[in-house]
């Protein structure tokens, strides 16, 4: 915990390793989480579809962050908002696209979540 899954369009050349661990330093920065305990991946789509029209030059980033349930809202908000200042930051986004980036952060149950570390 925190589990990070950034979604984007298969329209976007993103550098996925150095953008993963610039999200997850901005996790770290947060002071809310463990270095060692983030876990972040990336998901390539090339079968999506941005509004109605089809021919329209569009793109997305959809970040969802899991977390353990306890913390506030305001604390919510925050790493909302560290995770869509560092998406964007030294990205150099397509001039013909029109790019769509989404935070949500989400709560995962404490009392039903496992996880155990081996070695």
């Amino acid at each position: 915990m925190p589990h990070l899954v950034l979604e984007y369009t298969g329209n976007l050349a993103l550098d996925v390793q150095p953008t993963l661990l610039k999200l997850n330093q901005a996790l770290v920065a947060s002071g809310h989480f463990e270095e060692n305990a983030i876990k972040a991946r990336a998901v390539r789509l090339d079968n999506y579809l941005v509004g109605t029209a089809a021919e329209a030059k569009r793109a997305f980033i959809a970040l969802r962050l899991a977390i353990l349930t306890g913390r506030t809202l305001e604390e919510k908000k925050s790493v909302s908002d560290l995770l869509g200042a560092a998406i964007q930051k030294d990205q150099s986004w397509p001039k013909d696209l029109q790019v769509q980036i989404t935070v949500e952060v989400v709560d995962m149950q404490r009392e039903t979540y496992f996880k155990v570390a081996l070695q």
